[in-house]
């Protein structure tokens, strides 16, 4: 962490305060800015991995919490979410750290369609990287998986996300869930992300989000766009090996983004 500083931030959406870190090179900036967009849930670490591996080759990295997640307050939404998004890029743009004529997103499974529905009105970033992403949000609101997965964070974790241990507000989510995923949709959106260059990174052994899903978003993306499987990677990177590739191709993308913008 020695190449590296952590500065806690804050800044409004629609009224939610929303709480994260800006993560910058120790050495004098602006830098180019990337925002890190998180999963659902996604770590109570934000800060490793991605954003530090993009602060050490000098990019200045927002991370945050989602509303209703962890640190920040509200409820979540997904129609909230992409409200918080936008409101990142701002608080990105607008900080004395970065350069506010270039800017990118790295945002992983959940949160990566959080970026393509943000991004499909919002011109104001320059280059979108996906890990994993849930290509279908309807598809997974309606999934058998969610069931599973919010007991599991209710048995383990339940400050993950706020509210979620009450039987009454997380149906209320959960029903908000598919509700927001109706109108707002990667497969639908994703074609308006062109002629922005688009990343999409997914592994071979991912079983909770198919490949075969992954390319039909791919499929439907305009140019200029990249995908790259990466052997052995599972939704959440537990292989160390399969993690360091997706890990440097990430990284690498985004610093020939920044070099031939």
């Amino acid at each position: 962490m020695a190449d590296v500083k952590i500065l806690p931030t804050e800044f409004n959406s629609d009224g939610e305060t929303i709480r994260g870190n800006f993560v910058i090179p120790s050495v004098e900036g602006p830098f180019p800015g990337i925002c890190k967009f998180h999963g659902l849930p996604g770590g109570p670490d934000q800060v490793s991995g991605f954003a530090l591996a993009l602060a050490e080759v000098g990019f200045a990295v927002l991370t945050f919490d989602f509303r209703g997640f962890r640190q920040s307050d509200g409820l979540f939404t997904l129609a909230g979410q992409i409200k918080d998004a936008k409101a990142a890029i701002t608080h990105l743009l607008e900080s004395d750290l970065t350069v506010d004529s270039w800017s990118g997103i790295y945002a992983a499974s959940w949160g990566a369609a959080v970026a393509i529905c943000a991004l499909a009105d919002d011109t104001r970033c320059n280059a979108l990287c996906l890990r994993a992403p849930i290509f279908d949000t309807l598809w997974f609101a309606e999934s058998p998986m969610i069931r599973p997965t919010v007991d599991s964070i209710v048995a383990t974790n339940p400050t993950q996300i706020r509210g979620l241990d009450d039987p009454e507000t997380q149906e209320n989510l959960l029903r908000r869930m598919v509700e927001d995923s109706k109108v707002h949709n990667p497969m639908n959106e994703i074609s308006k992300i062109s002629p922005r260059p688009l990343l999409i990174v997914h592994g071979t052994d991912d079983v909770g989000v198919p490949l075969a899903g992954v390319k039909r978003l791919y499929e439907l993306a305009g140019e200029p766009k990249e995908l790259v499987v990466v052997e052995g990677a599972d939704h959440n990177l537990s292989d160390p090996y399969a993690y360091e590739i997706t890990l440097k191709t990430g990284v690498e993308w985004f610093k020939k983004q920044w070099m031939n913008h």
